[in-house]
């Protein structure tokens, strides 16, 4: 079944963007490298200084291997100085997905 990953932050104010672009990169870079990520998202809550990255993983098991993998982890340590408190990860069950054809 798959899996969905959210991973929030929530960055000190003078670091929001670019903790921003460095998880742009990550998340680019990532998607790259990793066959198991289905879909990758980066969202922005800009008044409240939050950034949270969402992953669709084809199962759990996939989705819990990312937070041992090295790209993650030096992706956690750029931005670790620049968050203003310890961000959470949390597992989500995918229930629904409509993607209209914009094409």
């Amino acid at each position: 079944m798959p899996a969905v990953i959210e991973y929030s932050m929530r960055t000190k104010p003078e670091f929001f963007d670019e903790v921003l672009d460095d998880y742009i990169a990550f998340a680019d870079e990532f998607g790259l490298v990793n066959p198991n990520e289905d879909l990758i998202l980066v969202t922005a809550d800009r008044k409240r200084q939050i950034i949270r990255g969402i992953g669709v993983f084809a199962s759990a098991t996939e989705a819990a291997e990312v937070g041992h993998a090295a790209i993650f982890e030096r992706f956690r340590a750029t931005v670790a100085d620049k968050l203003s408190e310890v961000p959470e990860r949390e597992e989500l069950e995918l229930i629904h997905v409509f993607v209209k054809d914009i094409s």
